[in-house]
């Protein structure tokens, strides 16, 4: 088989050989892949508080933490760990699941699905002196992604994280938004495997 290209026949061949090159010359120059990557940040969640009797959903306030173990360019695995409040709740949820990673030039697009424990406090205030609080575990499933934005070598901060995260406690299932942002910490190399 024969390509015509500008007027010159070239064979398939040469032409599937120089595409080769110009792929592989590309990946060459890819951005290095951290072993590690810890992240730690802001979070706000959207919690599901009618299913706990509340009137209405709580918008809380508080961070979210997590550690991911490269395997390689495009899969790891992540231990995330969050911690919500609002004036009578606190909401905590510690998962680990794997993570695919798109990487570009100027950053990495990931997606995620984590399973793990909930574990929520809610608070009654009675008149005082009296304070009751309750405490649900239950499981913690969680799905979602974002986007990092390269800075340093070691650094990268964190643009957006959203996840869907389904919970329950107390015998009621939750359905919470959770949104995160912050900076990465990355460690280590992942060395590619050379071919001979």
């Amino acid at each position: 088989m024969r390509i015509r290209l500008q007027g010159r026949s070239w064979p398939a061949s040469f032409s599937l050989f120089f595409f080769s090159v110009f792929i592989l010359g590309c990946a060459a120059q890819a951005q290095q892949v951290a072993r590690w990557e810890l992240f730690g940040g802001y979070s706000y969640m959207r919690l599901d508080t009618p299913a706990l009797g509340f009137s209405d959903y709580s918008n809380t306030n508080g961070w979210n933490a997590s550690v991911t173990g490269n395997l390689n360019r495009r899969f790891g695995i992540v231990l995330d760990g969050s911690g919500h409040y609002a004036s009578n709740i606190g909401a905590y949820n510690i998962m680990i699941g794997p993570q695919i990673t798109e990487r570009r030039d100027k950053g990495k697009f990931f997606a995620h699905l984590l399973f793990g424990k909930s574990d929520d406090h809610v608070n009654i205030f009675e008149p005082q002196p009296f304070r009751t609080e309750f405490t649900g575990v239950g499981l913690a499933v969680a799905a979602g992604g974002g986007f990092d934005l390269y800075y340093k070598k070691r650094v990268t901060f964190r643009v957006f994280q959203a996840d869907y995260v389904h919970t329950h406690s107390f015998g009621a299932t939750e359905q919470n938004v959770r949104v995160s942002t912050g900076v990465l910490i990355n460690f280590g190399t992942v060395h590619r495997r050379r071919h001979r």
